[in-house]
């Protein structure tokens, strides 16, 4: 009886190591899985702040677009110019910010984006009128061929 007992608790002692081993192991995956990924977010999040100054547009987190006015980091206060309309948040509300220079490059690239289809109109009407042309060297190549047959008709 002795002997049983001893296998049980040997058994038993094993069992208990591959269970701590289990836990740390499911305890590192949640790390990978969930926290260091949120860890980073908020990091960005932080930066967008701290980078964001008067004139940039910000998207609140009720869905408030506006142009910054004024960012008093010292009470963590942002007054938002909502077409004439200015409102004061706290700088945690904010969800997003453009600042100003992309805003501007982004409207630029648009202006660009559509003078490129006038362009290609323009070569069209270009191809266009060019292949008239083209059709008038065939026709031209194509009647030298009959009069050269003509004048050797002629000729015979």
């Amino acid at each position: 009886m002795d002997i049983l007992t001893l296998g049980a608790a040997a058994a038993g002692g094993v069992g208990q190591y591959g269970m701590l081993i289990f836990i740390i192991i499911l305890f590192v995956g949640m790390y990978f899985i969930s926290i260091r990924p949120q860890r980073k977010q908020q990091q960005k999040r932080q930066e967008m702040l701290k980078q964001m100054s008067k004139g940039d547009k910000v998207m609140t987190l009720g869905g408030i677009k506006g142009t910054v006015e004024s960012i008093d980091r010292d009470s963590k206060e942002v007054v938002v110019d909502c077409d004439g309309i200015y409102l004061t948040f706290d700088l945690n509300f904010i969800r997003k910010a453009t600042p100003a220079d992309n805003v501007k490059d982004s409207t630029n690239k648009n202006a660009k984006a559509e003078e490129k289809p006038a362009e290609t109109k323009e070569t069209a009407d270009k191809a266009e009128t060019s292949e008239p042309a083209k059709e008038e060297t065939k026709e031209t190549t194509d009647e030298a061929p009959k009069e050269e047959a003509k004048s050797e008709d002629n000729d015979k």
